[in-house]
Parts: structure tokens; sequence; C-alpha cells
């Protein structure tokens, strides 16, 4: 048997082989990760908040709701109320809501009751900020009576103006004022049997309220 004999010409061959086709892969750049942009707000779906508030209410002009010397049904008293907006990234909201006002009757009823269902707009400003202001208008129906009956009905106007503070991405404090005015059908009040409401005036007041918001659906955001 011969010796094999191995030159450091033949023993070198395959290692500059292997190193011609891995230099090229160690001289590339590792590829940048790829990050996608956010899409443009217009291309998001309107996001849907539903809110509770609490609130007081105020009545200044009641004299077709509480005529001459008669005992006032309508006087100051406690709100509270459950919105649902529609609102979309340009900051124009859609919303329905109930609100239930209990206020001093004049010992005329138990619990005097205020319920209105309406429907409104609002824009609202400087979403990118943590707080966001807002103006509103809405219209509905009012029914009023002694707690949960059913005196009078008629129908209701409201415009005013809140501000939001975004606590996180889905809960939102809300505080703001609103001025309503509205009217009732001609009514009997049976404990002192005084007829309101026959001028078909108008009665005014103005509202506080502070409240929560809950983000429903955030539209694809």
């Amino acid at each position: 048997m011969y010796p094999v004999r191995v030159g450091l010409r033949s023993a070198l061959l395959p290692l500059a082989a292997a190193w011609c086709f891995a230099a090229p892969a160690l001289a590339q750049p590792a590829a940048e990760p790829r990050v996608e942009p956010p899409p443009a707000p217009d291309a998001l779906d309107a996001e849907l908040n539903v809110a509770i508030r609490l609130g007081a209410i105020f009545p200044f002009e009641s004299a077709d709701i509480c005529p001459g010397d008669a005992f006032c049904v309508l006087g100051s008293g406690a709100s509270v109320g459950v919105e649902i907006e529609r609102r979309w990234p340009i900051g124009i909201g859609i919303l329905v809501a109930y609100d239930a006002w209990f206020v001093d009757s004049g010992g005329v009823f138990e619990l005097g009751l205020a319920q209105l269902v309406r429907a409104g707009m609002r824009y609202t400003f400087l979403l990118e900020q943590i707080v966001h202001p807002s103006l509103h208008v809405g219209a509905g129906a009012l029914i009023f009576g002694d707690t949960f009956l059913v005196e009078t009905v008629g129908g209701a106007f409201d415009v005013g103006a809140s501000a939001e503070i975004e606590l996180s991405d889905s809960v939102v404090l809300t505080g703001g004022l609103s001025f309503w005015m509205f009217t009732t059908s001609p009514f009997t009040t049976g404990r002192d049997r005084t007829r309101r409401s026959e001028g078909a005036g108008l009665n005014l007041a103005v509202s506080a309220h502070v409240g929560l918001t809950i983000l429903a659906d955030s539209g694809g955001r």
C-alpha cells in the first residue's frame, strides 16, 4: 500500500471555494424591518361611543307650565342620561339619547319627572389631543308627569358645549353645559286643579353634567 500524499494547495481549494460563495452573502446588509404606515383618517370607519351622564337641571323660564300664582311643577332637580353616538374620524357624530329630569314639583306631584328622547349631531375638535371640546345640537320628544305617569307631552330642543378628557384608549371623562327650550301640551294638575301650558309658550332651562363615555367599537383604529 502506497501512502496518500495531499498537497497544501489541494487542501486549500475547498476552503477558497466556500469563501467565494459565502462572501457575497456576508457583504449584504441586514434587511431593515418593514413598518406599515397607519391608515389615513378618511380610511377609518366611524367609532361607536356609549355615554352615561349625571347632572343637574335649572329651569329659569317656566311661566307657561307654572302660570300665575300656581305652584310650580317644574323646579330645579337632578338629571341622568344615556347617549349613543356614531362618530367619524373627521369629528362629526350622529347621536340618539334618553334623558330623565327629576325635579321639584312644589308638592303638586310626589316627584316631577320629565323624560326626553332626542336625536342630534355633534362636532368634536382636536381629536388628536387628550382634551377635545365639542358642540352639539339636538331635538326630540318630551313627556312630563308625576313619577312615571304621563300628564303632558311636548317637544324639546337643546344646544350645548362639552369637553372630553381621555382617561385611556377606551374610556373618556366628559363634562358640559346645555341650553334647553321645550313646550308642553295643555294639561290640568289634579291636586290643585290648575290648568297649565295653555299659552303654547316656551320653557327654558340650563343643565350641567359629568359622565363617562365608553368606546364600544373603535371603527378599525
